[in-house]
């Protein structure tokens, strides 16, 4: 009796950690489980949720996904680690801030995405943040800010650099005339000061 008991005692508890891991790992490998999925549409443009993270359709690499920004320190994990960075709140650094290349996505390999905004639960844009800098320098083809406001100085060392209804508050220095000539904004887009390739 003593054996049935023990074995029936040794399945139960192998059986719970078999669930318990199982869902850990599910949350782990869905971040929508924690609202924490992010991607570009096909047509490059983002949807975000109302709690500030951008809605994904289609997986997002674990190792390179989203980070949400909600101070110096996090700013600065997420311009390193992620090909994504969201600004959740106003912000002021005193860190010139360099988004590099090398980090795979959905769409494009290497592109980086600077958001500046939060939506409502219908997709209506709630709140636009204001991310103050002396300078960022964005380095990967195709990189683009979206949303909101940056307040400093821009240098575009990329091809295919784009505001998607955003505001650059300062300068716009472009490594080469390409660089210049490939630049995009749509109209809801401006940059307060001068835009010219860097001599």
């Amino acid at each position: 009796m003593k054996k049935k008991t023990f074995i029936l005692t040794l399945f139960t508890l192998v059986a719970l950690v078999t669930a318990c891991s199982n869902t850990d790992s599910s949350n782990m490998n869905n971040p929508t489980a924690n609202n924490q999925t992010t991607t570009e549409n096909n047509n490059g443009s983002t949807t975000q949720n109302n709690n500030g993270n951008t809605s994904q359709h289609q997986a997002t690499d674990a190792t390179t996904g989203p980070s949400w920004v909600t101070d110096d320190k996090s700013l600065e994990t997420a311009i390193n680690e992620s090909w994504i960075v969201i600004v959740t709140k106003d912000l002021k650094t005193d860190k010139e801030l360099v988004f590099k290349g090398g980090f795979e996505n959905n769409n494009k390999e290497g592109s980086r995405l600077l958001t500046l905004y939060n939506q409502d639960e219908n997709g209506v844009k709630s709140a636009s943040y204001t991310l103050t800098a002396p300078k960022a320098t964005f380095q990967q083809d195709g990189s683009k800010i979206k949303g909101g406001t940056f307040k400093g100085d821009v240098y575009v060392e990329c091809n295919n650099f784009e505001l998607v209804d955003a505001t650059i508050d300062g300068n716009v220095y472009f490594k080469t005339q390409e660089a210049k000539d490939t630049f995009k904004m749509d109209d809801t887009s401006k940059v307060t000061g001068t835009m010219e390739v860097q001599k």
